[in-house]
Parts: C-alpha cells; structure tokens; sequence
C-alpha cells in the first residue's frame, strides 16, 4: 500500500498575528555545500592520520612493553590530552571561529608528524609516546570545533544526517589507519631484531606528511562562521572551568543524559577496538592482515550504522532508535563471545561469526550515538556549544582512560580471555539498554512503529518544512482510517498532542499509551462542561508552544471526501497566535483500517 502525508503551508485562522522568531545569523548550506564536504574532508584525514601514526608506534613499541601494555599505554596517551584540555578546547571554540581553531590544528598537526619521523628513528619508546600525547592534543582542541561546525553549516533538519555522515568519517578512516599503520610499521621494521632506518621509514614519512599537508588545504574550504561567544574570558584556573561545564550539563537534566550517552559509546568503542587486536591474536590465531580484518568490521559497521540512524531520523533528531542501538550491543556482544569461544573447533568459522558480529555490533553502536551526538548540538545553546562539547569529551575520555587501565588489568593480571571481555560489555550494557527504554518509551515505541509500518508499507511524507521548529502550530487533518493518528504521530518531526475521543482515552487497554503521549481526550456528548475543558486543554497547550492535532471532521468519512468542519477548532485557536496547518492523508481510502 503507499500512502502519502502532505502538508500545506500554515495559515493563521485565529485573527491574531503570529510573533515570529528571528531568522538565523548563519547562512548554512546543504549537506552537499562545498564547506560542509571539506570538513568532513578533513575530518577523514585527520582520524585517518591520527590511527595511521597511532598504529605506527604500537606495533613497534610492542617487542619492549608487551601487547597489552603497549595497547593500553597508547590508548591512555592518545586519551589524556581530551580530559586535561577539555577546557581550552570549549574555550577556543566558543571564544573564536571555529574554522580558524580548525586550520591552525591542522599546520599544528603538520609539525607533530615532523616530530613524530624524527621520534620513530631514535627509537626512543618515551619519547614515541611523547608524540602520540601531542597527536591526541591536537585532535582535543579539534574535536569541539569541528563538532560546533556542523549546526553551523547544516540546517537543523539535516542534523541526524549530517553527524551519521560525521559518524562514518570518523570510523571508515579509523579501520584504513588501523590497517595502513601496521602495513607501514610492517616496512619500517619487518622484524622485532631489524633496526629502523631512514630507507625503511620513507613511505611511513612521506605518508602521514602527505596526509597532513592535504587535511591542511582542505580546511582552507571549510566556510568561516563568526565567533559564537567573542566575549568569553581565558580560562585562567581549567579546573574551575571544567567544573563550571560540568555544572551546565547537570543543570540540565536531559543534556546530561545525552552527554552520559556519548560517554559510554566511546568507552565501549575503545574498549571493542583493543579487544580486537586480542581476540585474533590469542583466540582465533589469526595473522596480522586476518586481524586488520575484524578490525575493519567492526568499525565499517559503525560507519553504517551511523548513515542509516542519519537515514531513518527522518529530518528530525529522533531518540527511539538509541534503544534499538542499545539491546543490539547487548545481543551482537554476547555473540561475539561464542565466536571466541567456538575458535578451537572450527577457526575459519569462527573467524567468519566474528566478521558478521564485529559488523553488527559496529551499527548498533552506530544507531545508538549518532541521535544522542544530534540532540546534543540541536539542544545546546550556541553560546555554549563549546563549553557543553568540551564537558561531554571531558565524561568520554576520563571513562577512556579508565577503561585502558582496567583492560590491562583484566588482560595481564587477571588472565580473562578476550571473548569473556566481549561478554563483560554485553552484560555491562543490559542495565544502559532497560534505562534507556524505561526512560524513553514513547520515543521507543513510535519509532518501533515506525520502523514496521515502512517496512511493510511505503509512505511518502511531504511538506514537512511546513511544520515549524518550535512553536505552536495547529494540524488538521482528514480523517479516513483508524489509523490516521498513529501515521501522523510517527512521521511528524516534533512530539505532537492529539485530541482523540474520550472512549478511546478512557479505554483501559490505551489509557497507559494516551498517559505517555499525553492525548487530550473530547467528547462531543459529553455536555458542555465537558467539552469547553478539552478545548481549554487543547488552548493551553498551543499557548505553551506545543503542536496540537485536531480531526475538525469530528468523524471518519463515510464517502472519502472531506466533510464539513465542526466549530471547535476555531474555539481553540482563539488568542493563542498559533498558525494552522492543513493536513492531507491520501492513498488510506478503502483499505482494511
């Protein structure tokens, strides 16, 4: 069946103007816009430069420190930098434009890979990780402003889009840096007894320069948007400043929530990427190229995930899928474990289960943060979009460096095999996935819904700029099926509250569903009183911004022609100011609703 939700521009019914809100400063541009190509093209160089030199050192430090150790070690000097610069990072983010914070990281990044040539031929193990902290330096004082560049490149409707597309330019150069790096560290010393030389180490040079210089000339496209905050002092004492981040995502509940979100994603990431390198070596017995493999999946499959939450938000931020992320982390976690687990009856299928697994549990974790990385930016204020960018790394990283420390300790002293690592996260995730669902269970069944009805129907939603941002607006819509509201509720971008009748919301198998998506329920014979409360419901609520939807058929169609309106609606628009939108539901007529 294809069914078709139109709506038309809004008209204002109410006799009363409607106060509009100020136009953006910024002129943001598509997701195809010239400057938003370029940082994501220097995004994809930067992560791509950063993994290649980071899996240049590893692999040669491994002989001294051991494979866990030098793991672990490398992980905790790439991460310490975002925890003890988390303030700057906000500072310079919010304080000048974030494009030049950008391109000057970009000629730092140039002069760290000058040093870390000159590092890589002394062989001096101090002083290699010495060079892989000014990488992750660099990348702290990146991060904030290229994560503050996209709400100011892209529209708000093309948010979700544009961070799955950030999300798959940070994964997709992460899993070639993973595999170009060991390649590269493989040519540099192609035993742990050789010694580096100057002929060796040339194409790992000539490579992590070659990627630097271009990240550099790409940044010079990347559109320069004012300062969002020119005013902010220095942060003089970091550590006050950090606390007073921290106190702005506490003093809002929901962003903190977000925040804590983006957290446990990455330290599941780190955790997943560590794990890998070991789960092939020690398990499965896998070769270095076999490993780079399972490597690439897992992280090819968050970059998927990624575009497809992008995908399926729809032109709006939309949390329901994080549930579906969580409870796929759980479930592709505790499979990954039995790959392990199987490796010493069968290798090449155990290997195989591992690539689909590692695939899988990439997306889910792709599903699960690209929303949470959307609501963050869309629900900051822009004046603190850095300090609130900076606080969420601060959360991110000091969980990094915990979970580096407690992934040697499980590995080296406790001797726990890699698979029961994997089945630690699975579990670890279960409490995060029922919270979720607890928390958002309307937003986890609509989208549930959602998902279902376009898998067995196609719906094609037009006019959907129509509907404002925030605000209020009146919908109005025919009505032809039962189902009407439920195909409304689904497809509209912003959480809307419809008058239904009374029957239905008193019914006691859907009075729990109209609590939770906050139903005004009419009745028509209900008598007066009765029916000047709803309409006083439904007023209130258009007069503290909410979107109201109202049948003024009264009724379903008997004929599938629009029938005459009842009074009420005008009764509920008058003094709130709020436009009317109508709505057309096409392709319903004659079906089995």
């Amino acid at each position: 069946m294809s069914t078709t939700v139109s709506t038309d521009e809004p008209e204002d019914f109410s006799g009363s103007e409607t106060e509009s809100s100020p136009g953006p400063v910024l002129s943001r541009g598509p997701l195809t816009s010239r400057s938003f190509l370029s940082l994501l093209a220097v995004q994809f160089l930067t992560v791509l430069n950063d993994n290649t030199f980071r899996w240049l050192v590893v692999p040669l430090a491994k002989p001294d420190l051991g494979p866990a150790a030098a793991l672990s070690l490398g992980l905790a000097g790439f991460t310490l930098p975002f925890i003890v610069l988390a303030t700057p990072a906000g500072y310079l983010a919010d304080r000048f434009s974030k494009t030049h914070v950008i391109r000057v990281c970009k000629v730092a990044e140039i002069i760290i890979m000058l040093l870390g040539i000159i590092a890589i031929l002394s062989q001096q193990i101090s002083l290699l990780f010495g060079v892989v902290v000014m990488t992750g330096m660099m990348a702290a004082l990146f991060s904030p402003s290229k994560s503050g560049s996209i709400p100011e490149q892209v529209d708000e409707s093309q948010l979700s889009q544009a961070n799955g597309l950030m999300g798959l330019m940070t994964v997709v150069p992460a899993a070639f840096g993973f595999l170009l790096g060991n390649l590269l560290a493989s040519h540099a010393q192609p035993t742990p007894i050789d010694a580096v030389t100057v002929g060796s180490l040339l194409p790992a040079a000539a490579t992590i320069l070659a990627i630097a210089v271009i990240g550099w000339l790409a940044s010079l496209w990347i559109s320069v948007a004012p300062p969002a905050d020119s005013s902010r002092k220095i942060p003089w004492n970091p550590f006050a400043e950090t606390l007073s981040s921290l106190k702005i995502l506490t003093s809002d509940r929901p962003l903190l929530r977000a925040a804590l979100g983006i957290a446990f994603f990455w330290i599941l990431a780190s955790l997943a990427q560590m794990n890998v390198d070991q789960l092939g070596q020690q398990e499965l017995k896998m070769p270095p190229h076999r490993i780079g493999i399972l490597g690439m999946m897992l992280v090819l499959g968050v970059g998927g995930g990624s575009v497809l939450a992008g995908r399926w938000s729809g032109g709006h931020v939309e949390l329901g899928i994080v549930p579906l992320g969580a409870l796929g982390v759980v479930v592709w976690s505790m499979l990954l474990c039995l790959s392990g687990w199987w490796a010493h009856t069968s290798a090449d299928y155990a290997f195989y289960a591992a690539c689909v697994s590692l695939c899988f549990l990439g997306a889910s974790a792709g599903l699960f943060d690209v929303p949470l990385e959307a609501y963050l930016q869309q629900r900051s204020e822009p004046r603190q979009l850095g300090q609130v960018l900076s606080a969420t790394n601060f959360l991110a990283f000091s969980g990094i460096m915990v979970i580096s420390g407690a992934y040697y300790w499980m590995i080296d002293i406790q001797k726990l095999s890699p698979s029961f690592v994997f089945l630690l996260a699975g579990l670890g995730t279960i409490p995060v996935a029922i919270y979720i669902i607890l928390l958002l269970p309307g937003a986890t069944i609509r989208f549930t819904v959602w998902l279902a009805s376009h898998t067995i129907y196609r719906v094609r939603v037009l006019g959907l700029e129509n509907i404002p941002r925030r605000g209020p607006a009146l919908l109005t819509p025919n009505h032809v099926t039962f189902i009407d509201g439920i195909l409304l509720m689904i497809n509209l971008p912003r959480p809307t509250r419809f008058i239904v009748y009374a029957d239905f919301v008193n019914n006691p198998r859907l009075n729990w569903l109209a609590r939770m998506y906050e139903v005004i329920p009419i009745k028509a014979d209900g008598g007066p009183k009765s029916l000047i409360q709803s309409l006083k419901v439904a007023r209130d609520a258009l007069q503290q911004g909410s979107l109201v939807c109202i049948f003024p058929e009264g009724q379903l169609t008997r004929t599938g022609q629009i029938q005459p309106f009842a009074p009420g609606m005008l009764k509920i628009l008058q003094g709130t100011g709020a436009p009317v939108i109508p709505v057309y539901l096409h392709g319903l007529w004659g079906s089995i609703f």
